[in-house]
């Protein structure tokens, strides 16, 4: 899925059905970056969902959204 012009415009208006486009988009990547990698007692890696990192980006994605101005011009 592409975001198109018109939705970016909208999200960028603070249209919430737009944001929640944008958010749908960048979804993978989002949970992607909220695997947190640790070492377990045996000292093997393992990687763990954090609902807080998750969270975290994407309330900064929403943040972000009304910055996009400068593609709107």
């Amino acid at each position: 899925m592409k975001l198109s012009y018109e939705v970016i415009v909208a999200a960028v208006s603070g249209d919430r059905q737009a944001i929640e486009t944008v958010l749908k988009k960048y979804k993978p990547f989002i949970l992607f970056l909220s695997m947190i990698a640790y070492q377990d007692e045996d000292g093997f890696e393992r990687k763990l969902f954090s609902p807080d990192a998750r969270q975290t980006l994407q309330k900064k994605l929403i943040e972000e959204i009304p910055k996009w101005k400068e593609i709107c011009k």
